[in-house]
């Protein structure tokens, strides 16, 4: 039986006002927190250079808010599964803000020397220091060069992907032609794991010059599409009681999701204690200091709360088959992994910024800055989300299997 059989089309599963009201909130919040960001960075003592520093932890979350979207689109196709098509289209209109997020990394590439040591250097120095890393790798044009490459590759990807899905929707596709969007996708996973390696190096390692980890590409690959299970779920529970979502939503779904979510919490905790048992064990002194700087002076309390909180307090409550299945349960704690996404990447960037000097030089002014970076960026960016999704359906109605899960739901 087909998607025509049963006369259904894309205008059955068309956007809900509360997709708009959601956009319209979400830029109200955004344009509030920008001008509160702005007139901080004005009227506090080295307000820009805590702009920056707060931007760029803002900016690397959102990042993974739109690249773990991109990569989980991308596993959809791979592996298939009707979990991956109820989230096809919040990841697609995910994956879009690529540009906007090339738009948000610009002034860290412009001001990139009041943020990074290696870059406010002068040759000679980094050359002296940093060796053979100063003189092909950490340079302003491979920052930059590199930057422009990531960005163009994975916004490639969702315009290939797009363009799919957009023939899907008009119906002028055939199962023969799926075939080379699965290859695709399968070499844009492994594209994106090269290019997010390097991207993390780049953006958040060189923070530390001397300093480096064979496993850091990986905890930002885990993080990123943790971060978009998390958002998926919000959304997945936030639109499940409202048509057009509710004609087809079944308990599984998130269920599958919470499942995912689950498994991903095992991995980010896995990768990151293999990274400090890898370390420690070594027991090199340019190595370690990174942890020791972390273990003191405040930064242990972070790093504490990340055990417990980012991953002993989910695996726990996850455990619960009932759990996973129950919307407000499970939408706290993915609201509470967010945060604590948030946190994680506030743990690895601004002890490089502030050193063993955390109690003393962490203030007012800086809470604030790294609380209304995030709400800015990300009021603006839920606000393009939210009109991205409602420009089409909200279900792909002619993909060969989605009258599966009409079946299911209704029996």
């Amino acid at each position: 039986m087909s998607a025509a059989g049963l006369r259904i089309s894309p205008q059955d599963y068309a956007p809900p006002p509360a997709i708009g009201r959601m956009g319209r909130n979400s830029l109200v919040v955004g344009v509030v927190a920008w001008v509160a960001l702005v007139v901080c960075a004005f009227i506090f003592p080295h307000g820009w250079l805590l702009f920056l520093r707060s931007w760029l932890c803002a900016f690397l979350f959102w990042l993974g808010m739109t690249l773990g979207s991109l990569v989980l689109l991308m596993l959809q196709y791979t592996s298939g599964g009707n979990w991956g098509r109820v989230g096809r289209r919040f990841w697609e209109a995910a994956a879009s803000l690529t540009p906007l997020m090339f738009l948000c990394w610009i002034p860290i590439a412009i001001w990139m020397k009041e943020l990074y040591p290696w870059a406010a250097m002068p040759h000679d120095q980094a050359v002296k220091e940093l060796g053979q890393k100063a003189i092909i790798y950490l340079t302003t044009f491979g920052f930059w060069f590199r930057g422009i490459i990531y960005f163009l590759g994975w916004y490639g990807l969702y315009l290939f992907l797009r363009r799919w899905s957009d023939r899907e929707e008009a119906g002028v596709t055939t199962p023969a032609q799926f075939v080379r969007v699965q290859n695709v996708s399968g070499a844009g996973i492994v594209f994106y794991a090269a290019t997010i390696t390097f991207a993390s190096i780049d953006w958040a390692m060189s923070l530390d010059p001397q300093w480096w980890s064979t496993v850091w590409g990986m905890i930002f690959m885990v993080g990123e599409v943790l971060t978009a299970f998390c958002f998926t779920i919000w959304l997945v529970v936030k639109l499940a009681p409202i048509e057009p979502i509710s004609k087809m939503f079944k308990i599984d779904y998130l269920h599958d999701f919470g499942k995912l979510m689950f498994a991903f919490v095992i991995l980010w905790a896995y990768v990151s204690f293999s990274q400090w048992l890898i370390i420690w064990s070594g027991n090199e002194l340019l190595e370690i200091r990174w942890y020791v700087m972390r273990l003191r002076d405040g930064w242990q309390y972070i790093g504490t709360s990340l055990i417990f909180v980012h991953f002993c307090f989910p695996f726990a409550l996850l455990l619960s088959r009932s759990l996973k299945r129950q919307g407000k349960r499970i939408v706290k704690i993915a609201l509470l992994l967010l945060v604590m996404r948030f946190i994680d990447l506030f743990w690895f960037t601004a002890p490089s910024f502030y050193g063993e000097s955390f109690q003393a030089k962490f203030g007012g002014t800086d809470v604030a800055m790294y609380v209304l970076a995030p709400i800015a960026l990300g009021g603006i960016w839920l606000w393009a989300f939210f009109f991205q999704l409602s420009k089409r359906s909200l279900m792909p109605v002619n993909d060969p299997h989605f009258v599966e899960m009409l079946e299911a739901k209704h029996g």
